[in-house]
This record gives C-alpha cells, sequence and structure tokens, in this order.
C-alpha cells in the first residue's frame, strides 16, 4: 500500500512568529493590545514581501504597466505647475510607506518631464530594479543615472549639486543616524526621535522641502503631496531650533498616515527604535538585528536597504 503523499511537503515554510519582546513593544507604543500588534506585523510582512518581490525580481511588461496603473497621482499637475513657476532646486520628502518603491519612481518620472529627478538611496538598485521601472515609467523612467548613495554622500557634498536650477532629489525622513543626525519631535503622543538630515539639508542649503506619502487606501495606491516648507529660520531660531521645526513638520505630514495604516510602514517592526535616542536604541536595534536574521524580516532592523 503507497504511503499518501504528506500535503504539507509543497507547502510554503511558515515563517518564524514575531519574538514576544517585540510584539509586546509594538503594542505599548500603538497603544494598542498584543494581539492586534500581532496581526499589523503580520500583515505588514506580507505587505513588504509583495514590495520585495516587484522590486527585485524579473517581472513581464504587461504585468508592470498593469501595477503602474493602479498608482494614482492626482497633484502630478500641481507638481508640474510648481515646477514651471518656482524652477529652484528642492527636496521631496518621503517615508518608507505603501508602496514606497514605485511610488517614488512615479514621483521622479513625472519630475523628469519637466525637470530632473535624483534619487537620494541607501542601497544601489539592482538590474531587475532598473529594469522593472524602464518598463513600468517608460522614457521618464529613473536610470542608475539618477542615483546618489545617502552613505557615501555627506550633507555637505550635496551642495554643488543643489546649486543648479531644477534639480529635485527624492529623499527620506525615517532614516537612522547616518545622514544628519537625528532630532527630537511629538510622535504617536509621545517624544520621538527622527532624522534630521532633510531638513538640515534644506536649512543649509536653502532650498524648499516638499512632503511626499504614498498610500494605499483601500482601493488604489495614492501619491500625496503636502504644503511646501520654506528654509527659514523665525525670529532668533538656532540652526538646531529651525531644524527641529521643520523635521517635526514633516513627521505631523505623515503621522496621520501611519495612524491610519502602520501595516504599510517598512519600519514598523523597528517602532520602538524611534522612542530611544542613543544607548537604548543601540541595544534594541541589535536585538532587531538578531531577529531578522533568524527570521528574514525586513521590517525589523532599520539598516534594511533603501
Amino acid at each position: 500500500m503507497r504511503t499518501p503523499p504528506d500535503k504539507g511537503a509543497n507547502m510554503i515554510r511558515r515563517q518564524p512568529d514575531f519574538p514576544v519582546e517585540q510584539t509586546a513593544a509594538v503594542a505599548t507604543f500603538l497603544r494598542e493590545p498584543r494581539g492586534r500588534a500581532r496581526r499589523l506585523l503580520t500583515a505588514n510582512r506580507k505587505w513588504l514581501n509583495a514590495l520585495e518581490r516587484r522590486r527585485n525580481s524579473r517581472l513581464a511588461e504587461p504585468a508592470l504597466q498593469r501595477h503602474a496603473a493602479r498608482l494614482h497621482f492626482p497633484q502630478a499637475q500641481n507638481l508640474l505647475e510648481l515646477l514651471g513657476d518656482d524652477p529652484r532646486p528642492r527636496l521631496l520628502t518621503s517615508y518608507h510607506f505603501g508602496d514606497y518603491i514605485y511610488g517614488a519612481n512615479l514621483l521622479g518620472a513625472t519630475v523628469n518631464t519637466r525637470a530632473r529627478a535624483i534619487y537620494l538611496s541607501q542601497a544601489p538598485g539592482s538590474a531587475a530594479y532598473f529594469a522593472n521601472m524602464k518598463l513600468a515609467f517608460g522614457e521618464t523612467a529613473m536610470g542608475p543615472e539618477s542615483r546618489m548613495s545617502a552613505q557615501e554622500t555627506s550633507i555637505a557634498g550635496l551642495a554643488p549639486l543643489l546649486r543648479r536650477e531644477g534639480i529635485q532629489i527624492i529623499t527620506f525622513c525615517d532614516l537612522g543616524e547616518q545622514f544628519g543626525g537625528r532630532t527630537e519631535v511629538d510622535f504617536l503622543f509621545r517624544k520621538a526621535w527622527f532624522s534630521r538630515g532633510p531638513a538640515l539639508l534644506g536649512l543649509t542649503n536653502r532650498i524648499p522641502l516638499l512632503p511626499v506619502v504614498n498610500w494605499f487606501d483601500g482601493s488604489r495606491e495614492q501619491v500625496v503631496l503636502g504644503a511646501q516648507i520654506e528654509p527659514e529660520r523665525f525670529g532668533g531660531e538656532t540652526l538646531a531650533q529651525a531644524t527641529g521645526r521643520i523635521t517635526a513638520e514633516l513627521v505631523r505630514f505623515f503621522e496621520p498616515f501611519f495612524r491610519l495604516n502602520p501595516e504599510q510602514w517598512r519600519y514598523l517592526g523597528a517602532l520602538p527604535l524611534y522612542f530611544f535616542q542613543d544607548g537604548a536604541a543601540g541595544a534594541l536595534q541589535s536585538k532587531e538585528k538578531t531577529h531578522a536574521s533568524t527570521r528574514q524580516d525586513p521590517a525589523t532592523a532599520r539598516s534594511s536597504h533603501r
């Protein structure tokens, strides 16, 4: 008699559950029950896995164009008018939220019809990534020449580029200390620490910042623009005070989207790290890296690429 086949043999191996400490910490900062936090972390893992497949796996042109068509940028014309009326260099300041990969590329492709977009990224794109973007966005897609390394480029090193009219730099506001350090802001009714790099870059080079967020609203992916922030110091503000104020404005723009859909933030699993300034954050980050290496969850390490 033949042994019945193992029904689980061909099933995808279930990823390990989230550590109790991580779930408890995320629940605390979200002010949610642990069960709800665990479900959000699970949804976040699924969301990020889908993003990674669309980024680093070569996809067919019809599938890519269908996905690009689902991206909605209702303020695209407003952006083009802004670029025409105000050709100053500026920072397009975003977060690793929603479909930030294709959303940022739609933003860059839109900019490239009127000016030039530069993507300040933590990691170089793969050949599959650039091939996908070319098929999705055509001739206006951002290629390798539009990419700069955030880790290899200092704030001072960007100054010559930012003197050129029409340059629009896409950067992220939720990175660690490696780009300009961090500053204290209000987030989720607590004191938190976010990157001050974008605000510092805008102030020291006297260029405006335009907040951007990508957000899946339940039916389609949206690219949403905020109000432009001018690189000004108010009254007797020091550079540090102005940097903190502008960083706080950027976080206030992001927070409502995060509160609606926390599972769409790449760094949900590392949320506790944003509430520690120095040593405690380092210790927690070490734990996160250990957990990430055992379960391969990109949301749990702030050193994840991009």
